[in-house]
């Protein structure tokens, strides 16, 4: 049986609803898992996310607008691709 294109794939992905997708998001990320974790920073990752989402319950969690994190992520990636076209 011959492969979908790869474009063809994501967009019947992108019509799926957002819980549908982070399913599938999940478990692709899933499957690129070599087995090598190491066990102690995957606890050590479990905390972190433990005390950020006690700060963000408590409401002591500095955060920012979707609009000010879509800035930042726009300006991240101009960052890194004018740093591809100068080489630095």
């Amino acid at each position: 049986m011959a492969m979908k294109p790869e474009a063809e794939v994501l967009a019947e992905v992108l019509e799926r609803s957002p819980p549908e997708r982070a399913r599938i998001a999940a478990a692709l990320l899933r499957s690129l898992d070599d087995g090598d974790d190491d066990p102690d920073a995957a606890e050590a990752w479990d905390t972190e996310l433990a005390r950020r989402m006690a700060e963000v319950d408590a409401g002591t969690a500095e955060t920012i607008s979707l609009e000010e994190f879509e800035r930042h992520l726009a300006d991240r990636r101009a960052a890194r691709a004018a740093a591809r076209t100068t080489g630095g």
